[in-house]
């Protein structure tokens, strides 16, 4: 009984192993190797293959030339670029089993397979901040802020909000709030066009409200899930209200840029916002506005941040200072993975 159990339970093993190579994914390279195994996810550029011989090994998309499958694919195309309707990234039918073939689809159209590409996906986060003293100093702040980036095809669209509100013994000492937003249309794979939109409220500034219309070119040095740079520049409209003194509209240069590092992936993220403008009749009249801190994870999409904040007036209200600066530590939450989490 015993001798027939092993053999019973050797036979199901053969089986099973016969049946995993039967229905083994096949890969077939430019430099005509063959790989089989079972295809994961092809997503950043990288293929990630299950094999019996290997384990899981990756492969650069740009080296296969076409593969097949047994099993239904979920296979993302990116946008015909030259469609002139904006359009989400297209899915494939499920059913989808060969990729650079003739009957299948072309492995350069390709964005993702069984993944939905990382230039489609929704990305940002909101955090908040809070601090309350009691006893001699009695002071309470409260921050908040908002990013959000999308992404289709040669189309970006980005917007970001902040709001800080704060008293001191009893009466309001800070309160000001800020919205944007951007869309960029990318002419290649690193210049883009930009057109931008701002408005901005500043009570302790005496600022009722300044709004920004802008355009320009910007240029891409960098866009990974770890680092990120781009710089923008172009003219743009300023109209600014203020409580003590006339209103006032003018044209100004404006520019800006966008920095992200994860320096040490896992633990510390660095990044750095900046936005300036000065205007093109009184070059005395000019403003840097700059966000600056760390960032680090807490437990899955739940971050922490250091951040510093400073703003640069340099022709304010009479009475007004020039300068205006914060040190805040905020909580936040992020609408996509964490670069690591997503491997």
């Amino acid at each position: 009984m015993f001798t027939k159990t092993k053999l019973v339970i050797f036979a199901a093993i053969t089986i099973m192993m016969v049946a995993s190579f039967a229905h083994a994914d096949t890969i077939h390279l430019v430099n005509g190797d063959k790989l089989t195994g079972k295809v994961n996810v092809m997503k950043n550029g990288k293929l990630k293959l299950t094999t019996t011989y290997a384990g899981e090994i990756t492969i650069d998309w740009g080296q296969v030339a076409s593969l097949d499958s047994d099993e239904p694919m979920k296979v993302f195309v990116k946008p015909d670029p030259t469609a002139s309707e904006l359009t989400i990234a297209d899915s494939k039918s499920e059913q989808t089993k060969e990729v650079g073939t003739e009957q299948g689809i072309k492995t350069d159209t390709v964005a993702a397979i069984n993944s939905t590409p990382k230039d489609y996906t929704l990305k940002g986060g909101v955090r908040a901040g809070w601090n309350k003293a009691s006893g001699n100093t009695r002071k309470e702040n409260v921050s908040a802020a908002y990013d959000i980036s999308y992404a289709i095809g040669k189309n970006r669209w980005k917007s970001h909000g902040d709001h800080y509100w704060g008293t001191s013994k009893g009466k309001r000492s800070d309160y000001n709030w800020l919205l944007s937003a951007d869309y960029n249309r990318f002419l290649d794979e690193k210049i883009y066009a930009t057109g931008s939109g701002q408005i901005q409220q500043d009570q302790f500034q005496d600022l009722e409200l300044r709004s920004i219309i802008g355009t320009g070119l910007g240029y891409q040095f960098f866009d990974s899930d770890e680092l990120s740079l781009s710089v923008e520049a172009g003219p743009a409209y300023v109209w600014e209200d203020y409580t003590t003194r006339s209103s006032r509209d003018f044209i100004a240069g404006k520019w800006g840029i966008d920095f992200s590092w994860w320096a040490f992936p896992k633990r510390l993220n660095l990044f750095h916002n900046q936005m300036g403008l000065v205007s093109m009749e009184d070059s005395k009249n000019w403003l840097w506005q700059s966000r600056s801190g760390v960032m680090f994870p807490i437990i899955k999409r739940f971050f922490g941040s250091f951040q510093y904040n400073y703003d640069w007036t340099n022709d304010p209200v009479s009475g007004k200072k020039q300068d205006d600066s914060r040190i805040m530590f905020n909580l936040g939450y992020s609408f996509a993975d964490l670069p690591w989490m997503s491997d």
